[in-house]
């Protein structure tokens, strides 16, 4: 287990947009989501998969669409976390932790911006590498 705060933000971010190469846009509106979490809720925990329960819940979060959009209007941030709740409630179960579904752009932010603010931690995982 680790903790991510501010800086390692910082870095993830930058490593995202490298990885990434140009696929899932530009991570700094995600970066300054999860900033802010972190300034509001406190530093991420950080699992290897190795932490997580085998009956434990992880579902990925992500956006999906052109992330051009979000210059005309950025997220709230309220969208993943009613749909958490929503999932956990239709599934009847809680969910213990989230994860990113690519390594780029914004989709490498948004997990950790979401976690910090559910007070979930992040499982040190990708679900299919690049975003493209």
């Amino acid at each position: 287990m680790r903790k991510l705060g501010k800086q390692e933000i910082e870095d993830i971010a930058v490593g995202a947009a490298l990885l990434g190469t140009g696929g899932g846009g530009d991570p700094y509106i995600g970066k300054l989501m999860a900033l802010q979490a972190i300034e509001e809720h406190g530093e991420i925990t950080l699992l290897n998969a190795d932490e997580v329960p085998d009956d434990a819940l992880v579902v990925p979060s992500a956006m999906m669409g052109a992330p051009t959009v979000m210059l005309e209007k950025a997220p709230s941030g309220e969208e993943a976390i009613n749909a958490f709740k929503n999932l956990e409630s239709y599934l009847g179960k809680e969910i213990f932790a989230t994860m990113p579904i690519e390594a780029g752009g914004l989709n490498s932010m948004l997990p950790l911006a979401l976690a910090a603010t559910l007070g979930l931690p992040v499982v040190d995982a990708d679900g299919m590498g690049r975003g493209v």
